[in-house]
């Protein structure tokens, strides 16, 4: 021991004090930063949803490019499922444009978060088919969608646009096929007591957005949820929108039309949980009975999930392009020059 050393008491061992402040403070700082970054993700989301509604969006890439310069005058149009963003209907399209390359160049069409209008969608595809010198079309109808491509395709049909081929993806051809689980008990609860069918209706708009099929946009599709399922006049959550009214009124003011040349392509998974698959596949064959259809199965990948199971769908979607649609024949692909 130096003289200068102050000696310690025995028995006594000296403790660090825990920066426990500072740790309070960096913790509060990074979920301030994740709650910020996390809002700024649903702004942007919502901003990229305005911006494209009604509107043809064809992705510029090699791939893309080099089939429409290998199939001119064709082009292949994704229509997406009920509120299905326009992110999340972009992602699908990236899944789906290896196969759908192998016909023509790929595009989606941005609708969902504006309801339904056919109107805009067929001037959309009009001006696009007309910019891009489009003649041959082919339609990919991803659940919900698969109405739309039902009801666009004879209006196509009558202004120099031929329909190749469509294809229903999980796309129920009834609203008594789509399986809501949240409808029965929305509307008992809300029957029994007033704050039972609060409690009850929060509690399956919930279920409606965590229960989302294909895992994407968790916390939209649950906070958009319970914002429907507060509506005091409300007895179903997925009968909530203009959209709804569409799938209320069809098939019965579907005037049909859709051509007999026209191929029909079936992509289920037979346990889809959502969609009713057997019921939903008579249904399209007794509207399209006169049309070429062919059946292929995705078995457990859920409902309308190409981004979740690209290497299924692909291999589902080549097989019925092949089937329905005979590769074109073309001259060899042409040289491009960087």
């Amino acid at each position: 021991m130096n003289a200068n050393e102050t000696p310690r008491p025995a028995g006594r061992h000296v403790r660090q004090i825990p920066d426990v402040g500072r740790r309070r403070v960096l913790l509060a700082l990074a979920a301030g930063a994740a709650v910020t970054a996390f809002r700024a993700n649903i702004a942007a989301d919502y901003r990229l949803t305005e911006d494209s509604s009604f509107k043809v969006v064809t992705p510029s890439n090699a791939k893309n490019d080099a089939a429409a310069l290998r199939f001119p005058g064709r082009a292949w149009y994704l229509l997406p499922g009920f509120r299905v963003s326009n992110r999340t209907a972009g992602r699908k399209l990236e899944a789906l444009q290896p196969a759908m390359n192998e016909r023509a160049p790929a595009s989606y069409i941005g609708y969902s978060n504006e309801g339904i209008d056919i109107a805009q969608l067929f001037i959309a595809i009009q001006r696009d088919a007309f910019a891009r010198k489009v003649t041959t079309a082919y339609l990919y109808g991803d659940s919900f969608g698969g109405m739309v491509a039902a009801v666009l395709a004879p209006l196509l049909e009558q202004n120099g646009i031929h329909v190749k081929l469509i294809v229903f993806a999980s796309s129920p051809s009834d609203v008594s096929q789509v399986k809501d689980p949240g409808k029965d008990y929305i509307a008992m609860a809300g029957v029994v007591v007033p704050l039972t069918g609060i409690v009850g209706r929060l509690a399956a708009g919930v279920w409606s957005g965590l229960s989302n099929p294909n895992g994407e946009d968790m916390y939209q599709a649950a906070r958009s949820g319970v914002g429907r399922s507060m509506d005091p006049d409300q007895t179903s959550l997925i009968l909530s929108t203009t959209q709804a009214t569409f799938l209320q009124a069809f098939p019965a003011q579907f005037d049909g039309g859709v051509s007999p040349s026209t191929g029909i392509g079936l992509l289920y998974d037979p346990e889809d949980f959502i969609v009713d698959a057997a019921a939903a596949i008579r249904g399209w064959r007794r509207l399209l009975g006169s049309s070429l259809s062919f059946q292929y199965d995705v078995p457990h990948t859920g409902h309308a999930s190409p981004e979740i199971h690209p290497d299924v769908y692909d291999t589902g979607l080549r097989v019925l392009q092949d089937v329905l649609d005979r590769r074109p024949r073309t001259s060899a692909p042409p040289t491009l020059y960087f």
